[in-house]
């Protein structure tokens, strides 16, 4: 079908054929092919205004509530529709509570002893490597800082002969 046909078939399928331009009456004439092709789309639009009510038909009381009804009763379920309930947000919230309060509870319990000791990372590295320490240490009942003092030479030795 040509563009010229094209542009103005509705109108002229509508029936308002003074609207239509007379290149259209004109080609219509000269074109087999589009006059054809007009010929079909004219008797689908008879039988499409065959079908039409003689008057206009009001649905019953409730029509779209029972549509409504039938369309969520046949849409399928996801995951996220779970998830967006309130019950399920509310479980979830004290679930997440509960955690929260349980993981506190066992943080508090165990911590260390020292609060000196628990916020230096060079005293941590140092009580994690005590047990290698230990075995390297000859005299115990040297003086504390002579202790520390060994114990951190033996944790320099460590760190230098490591390969991996």
């Amino acid at each position: 079908m040509h563009e010229s046909i094209r542009e103005n078939l509705e109108e002229y399928l509508r029936g308002s054929a003074g609207r239509v331009p007379q290149e259209f009456q004109a080609h219509l004439a000269s074109c087999r092919e589009c006059a054809g092709e007009v010929e079909l789309l004219e008797s689908q639009v008879r039988m499409l205004r065959s079908l039409r009510a003689s008057e206009e038909v009001e649905p019953r009381a409730g029509f779209y509530a029972r549509v409504m009804d039938r369309v969520d009763r046949e849409r399928p379920v996801s995951i996220w529709s779970v998830l967006l309930e309130p019950s399920f947000g509310r479980r979830l919230a004290v679930a997440s509570a509960a955690l929260v309060v349980a993981m506190g509870a066992y943080l508090v319990t165990t911590e260390l002893a020292d609060p000196a000791t628990a916020q230096a990372p060079a005293s941590i590295t140092m009580e994690t490597s005590a047990p290698r320490v230990a075995a390297l240490d000859a005299s115990s009942e040297a003086p504390a800082d002579a202790a520390q003092q060994q114990r951190r030479d033996a944790l320099l030795v460590n760190l230098a002969s490591f390969r991996q």
